[in-house]
């Protein structure tokens, strides 16, 4: 039976079009602001990397609706989900397709088109497709993608130094505070400071994921859903990992010692002892792809030389602290300082001499040496942990002495050394305390 109107299929410009239309009728949403400073360069691209579920893609909302309320219309900006089941298969050959249907539906600002472009991996030769666009000089570019396919080194290679990276981890304790709806004036009233020592402790022993933050009845299902994502998508399927049983052992182990040291030598005659060789470059690169895939922090020993400091066990904490394992206090203490520096972009290691250590020597100019401390009352500080601060200070010859500690503020001199104490809070709250 011969049919009266022929079927019709869409291509890749009408379902271009149709994702981009989509996005115009779509409200953006309202979200929390982050404490990220971005800027949108004419040529280069604004890369966002970091951990799993950190909010990269909320981000890209969040300057969307940032640029409208600048004067911006909704039209000059373009959002493009690359994990879209409507734009999967996208080739290079598409480019050209790609700009028509842009320019057909945008409308340039001052001669400007903003794309947001998330899970921007999923475009083969997805870099040469940026540097294409960022060449024609019409468009501000912004990608993200996912941890276990766009690392920061990607990036890096892909763009070929035509980036500005921003880097989006789990909510700082201002953001964190923010979404608690808790007004950060009047904290010397004891009511006030009562309360905001109830939101750090949750902060510290349950971390600041963003959708665990805001959907705390579910952290549980949701942070070992993340776990499992980051091991078996991020590091098993991203490094092609064949023994999948090992690696999970071994990853245990690695968890166990959250806040303490990992040394390859002892692992590896761990295994050893358990009848299992694995060679030390393995195990070295196992705890490198914890590392780039954003699931730990390695915080390295410093060294006068490189070459010293590489060889040393690294002190491991992960990226949050909903992944800790034990709920020790300090420790998780010394975990949020870590993540901290780590967003303030930071240079810092650890100092260890014989039987002294400083949890952290932050390299950055000015050189400051931190120890943390669970501590409220100046009775309950260590003596040792002061001692440590004035060893590691003469070992280096400068640096600032510091101690976090839980609720506590004071200035003591020791030796004629300076110390100052400052409250974990405060610390949180004022990078530039």
């Amino acid at each position: 039976m011969r049919k009266l109107f022929p079927i019709l299929t869409v291509g890749f410009e009408g379902l271009l079009r149709e994702v981009i239309e989509e996005w115009f009728a779509f409200n953006i949403p309202t979200v929390l602001p982050r404490d990220i400073n971005y800027t949108l360069p004419e040529d280069s691209a604004l890369a966002l990397v970091g951990p799993r579920r950190a909010g990269k893609t909320y981000f890209m909302y969040w300057i969307a609706r940032d640029l409208v309320n600048r004067g911006w219309p909704h039209r000059s900006i373009v959002y493009l989900d690359f994990e879209d089941v409507r734009l999967m298969g996208i080739r290079p050959s598409d480019f050209g397709s790609f700009i028509k249907v842009i320019n057909e539906e945008a409308k340039a600002w001052n001669g400007k088109v903003v794309l947001l472009l998330d899970e921007v991996q999923n475009i083969h030769e997805w870099g040469r497709w940026v540097r294409t666009l960022l060449n024609r000089g019409r468009y501000l570019v912004v990608v993200s993608g996912s941890s276990s396919r766009l690392r920061a080194s990607e990036v890096s290679t892909e763009l070929r130094g035509r980036y500005i990276e921003r880097l989006v981890l789990p909510f700082s304790f201002r953001e964190f505070l923010r979404v608690r709806g808790f007004q950060t004036d009047y904290l010397r009233v004891p009511e006030r400071h009562g309360e905001l020592l109830s939101h750090l402790r949750d902060y510290v022993l349950n971390g600041a994921l963003p959708e665990v933050v805001l959907k705390p009845e579910l952290a549980g299902e949701l942070v070992k859903a993340y776990r499992q994502t980051i091991v078996y998508r991020d590091i098993i399927d991203r490094y092609r990992i064949r023994d999948a049983s090992f690696f999970e052992t071994f990853l245990e182990l690695v968890e166990d010692s959250f806040g303490k040291y990992v040394s390859i030598t002892r692992l590896s005659n761990y295994f050893k002892s358990l009848g299992v060789r694995k060679s030390k470059r393995t195990l070295a690169n196992y705890l490198r792809y914890l590392e780039e895939s954003y699931y730990a922090i390695l915080v390295r020993r410093f060294g006068f030389s490189r070459k010293a400091s590489i060889q040393q066990p690294r002190k491991v904490f992960p990226i949050d602290t909903a992944y800790f394992r034990r709920k020790s206090m300090g420790s998780m203490m010394e975990c949020a300082v870590a993540v901290e520096l780590m967003r303030r972009g930071l240079a810092y290691s650890y100092f260890k001499n014989g039987d002294y250590e400083v949890d952290f020597v932050v390299e950055t100019e000015p050189r400051e040496l931190i120890q943390v401390t669970y501590a409220s009352a100046m009775d309950e500080v260590d003596r040792r942990e002061l001692r440590a601060l004035l060893k590691a200070r003469q070992a280096l010859g400068s640096g600032k002495l510091r101690i976090i500690s839980w609720d506590l503020e004071d200035e003591v001199e020791v030796e004629g050394l300076r110390v100052t104490i400052t409250p974990l809070w405060m610390w949180l709250m004022n990078p530039s305390t």
